[in-house]
């Protein structure tokens, strides 16, 4: 589940670095580092293109809101979609295994006499 990658380790690093904000230089520097790069599996480079197939997640949006009474800084609401964001669990390598829908009944007891209903 974590292709193009070799394995959950590797996917966790490179999304990491992805989203931690560092320039590409300074990623690159990284990988350079004797400890990462000597590293017996992990083989990436900031000019490698396997990281765009990475999930980028739901974007932020936002919009400035007007008050009646003046204030110092303009009140901006940020949010995200929350449809793109259960997508985005959803499709998350990490909670593949994690997510079941398969329907089953729940009782209060062991003898099953009351069923409990929930949402």
């Amino acid at each position: 589940p974590y292709y193009p990658f070799s394995g959950q380790k590797d996917w966790e690093i490179v999304s990491w670095l992805l989203r931690s904000g560092l320039s590409m230089g300074k990623i690159d520097s990284f990988l350079s580092l004797n400890m990462v790069s000597k590293s017996s599996h992990f083989n990436y480079s900031s000019n490698d293109k396997s990281s765009e197939m990475l999930p980028s997640g739901p974007c932020w949006m936002s919009q400035v809101l007007t008050t009646s009474h003046p204030t110092k800084s303009p009140i901006v609401l940020y949010w995200r979609d929350p449809l793109e964001c259960i997508a985005a669990i959803m499709n998350h390598p990490l909670f593949h295994d994690q997510v079941d829908f398969t329907p089953h009944r729940v009782y209060t007891t062991a003898q099953c006499l009351c069923h409990v209903y929930l949402e």
